[in-house]
């Protein structure tokens, strides 16, 4: 596979720059060809740099979305987003569990995990990847990306779905879940993968009034299939990347979507209204190894909601809707 070569084939990085170096440092070299040297060195060092060093850079980045409607009295919740870790091929993917441990130091009240898991990994190896969730002790929330579901690679929807559900994930493909984050009663819904078609939004009939709705998917599209009368407030996304090779002027060209998402909070006009996507950039790769101006990224959001007019007793987990999780 052209992905593992390109993978394997970059650690060649250093023996070559060790005998450039030194072929510079020896002499005996006119100086066109010691400044084509120095060209080629600062070539294959930003290819470094984009292998080697910051896909391990590990960025933060807070947010703050006011979900109130203009309410008098408001109430806020915390929560993490990340997505598209990408576990399999390329073993300089960013590891669970720093994306956990930055995770605890936050403090948020939920997680919610925007799918593409996995990158052509092994059944075998899913649990030992995903086994450091199990520290978390806040509700997490997911839902499959297109590479976790086969579009392209294997479908591993049944082995990560069993992982999942065995670190205590709540996967919410195709229903909601009535339930609390933090003291606040909030509806938790999701989509599966887009690229997969088999989204189904019936469940939004039967959501109650009132409550806020946070709407989980890998890909942002998905904002341009939900139907015109599931009104939530803020859908979750991630498979973007960022661009993940992030070359000014033309990453937007390797970003797979069909409408102008990037990262961070888009306002996306629908029929009924704009609508609040908010896309992380992910922490994984896909194609290349690599990551160049656009490290991983986990994203904590505060969400200000309206506070409610009284105070029910907190819902437990209730599926509202059917669900396609076995």
């Amino acid at each position: 596979m052209l992905k593992v070569l390109i993978f394997w084939a970059s650690y060649a990085y250093f023996p070559v720059a060790l005998l450039s170096v030194w072929l510079v440092l020896r002499g005996g070299l006119s100086l066109r060809g010691r400044i084509a040297i120095g060209l080629f060195l600062s070539a294959i060092s930003i290819l470094a740099y984009a292998r080697f060093i910051e896909p391990r850079i590990f960025n933060v980045a807070h947010a703050e979305i006011d979900l109130s409607n203009g309410a008098a009295e408001t109430t806020d919740i915390r929560i993490a987003l990340f997505a598209d870790t990408h576990y399999g091929i390329f073993g300089n993917a960013m590891p669970m569990s720093r994306i956990v441990e930055q995770i605890q130091d936050e403090h948020v009240d939920a997680v919610f995990i925007a799918g593409d898991l996995i990158y052509h990994s092994k059944p075998d190896q899913i649990d030992s990847a995903l086994a450091p969730l199990a520290q978390l002790d806040v509700p997490v929330f997911a839902v499959m990306g297109n590479h976790d579901v086969g579009f392209p690679g294997p479908d591993l929807t049944d082995p990560i779905f069993a992982a999942l559900q065995g670190l205590n994930v709540t996967i919410v493909e195709n229903r909601a879940i009535d339930t609390t984050i933090g003291d606040e009663r909030v509806i938790v819904a999701g989509a599966s993968d887009l690229w997969q078609r088999r989204y189904d939004f019936g469940f939004s009939a039967d959501l109650p009034q009132d409550v806020p709705v946070i709407l989980l998917a890998h890909n942002p599209d998905t904002a341009s299939v939900v139907p015109d009368s599931f009104s939530y407030d803020l859908m979750l996304a991630g498979h973007t990347h960022g661009g993940q090779i992030r070359l000014p002027g033309l990453y937007k060209n390797a970003i797979p979507t069909n409408l102008p998402f990037d990262k961070g909070l888009h306002r996306y006009p629908s029929d009924s209204g704009e609508r609040l996507v908010y896309v992380t950039p992910g922490t994984g790769m896909v194609g290349l190894p690599m990551r160049f101006l656009m490290p991983p990224r986990i994203d904590m959001i505060t969400l200000t909601l309206a506070a409610p007019r009284d105070t029910p007793s907190p819902p437990q987990l209730r599926g509202l809707g059917t669900s396609e999780t076995p």
